[in-house]
């Protein structure tokens, strides 16, 4: 009998203990998570502090190798350098929105950007009376109808339609890019292009 109630207590015994073990031990180890938070929370500040200032550093660094890059495009315009001897119509093209736009095609890089903008230019001197006048002869169906629900202007091309070779057409090219431009709103920078090739 002594045996048995022996048993039996010592079962109550492990039964119950546990449970107030357990609760015990929760209430330590979330005692220790609590004081492991406080004292890494001012270490992950100082760590979000410092990514924060080091991304900051970098933009601005960035920036002003940007500002470098316009401002070395922009000093090629001058007399004597590589495109100081353009009229005033084709430096008229050449602003810092236009290096702005090449460096960021470019990813930064002011020497590709450059002779991009050397190419540009003497492009625009070259065909000062297309751009002005805007004749050109009737190649084919190339035009723009209308713009997409981003505002961008949408041109159309039928090949079928040519009547010229293709580099008798690019004088009409250019005055139906004009066109889409001259139809951009503010902030549009792009164009739409259906070729129908039937």
């Amino acid at each position: 009998a002594s045996s048995v109630s022996t048993s039996t207590s010592l079962a109550a015994s492990t039964t119950s203990s546990p449970k107030k073990d357990l609760k015990v031990a929760r209430v330590v180890l979330l005692g220790r998570e609590a004081k492991q938070n406080s004292a890494a929370k001012p270490n992950e500040q100082r760590k979000e502090t410092s990514c924060t200032s080091n991304r900051i550093t970098r933009t601005l660094t960035d920036l002003d190798v940007f500002s470098a890059g316009v401002h070395q495009m922009m000093a090629l315009l001058e007399p004597g350098q590589a495109l100081g001897h353009l009229s005033d119509f084709a430096k008229e093209y050449g602003t810092e929105a236009f290096c702005k736009r090449l460096l960021r095609k470019h990813d930064g890089n002011v020497k590709k950007a450059s002779e991009k903008f050397k190419q540009a230019l003497a492009w625009r001197q070259a065909h000062k009376e297309v751009l002005t006048s805007r004749k050109f002869a009737l190649g084919g169906d190339e035009r723009v109808i209308g713009s997409d629900l981003q505002k961008r202007p949408v041109i159309y091309m039928c090949m079928k339609n040519q009547i010229l070779p293709g580099a008798q057409c690019l004088d009409q090219k250019v005055v139906t890019m004009l066109q889409a431009i001259d139809s951009m709103s503010g902030g549009v920078e792009k164009t739409v292009h259906i070729w129908d090739l039937h």
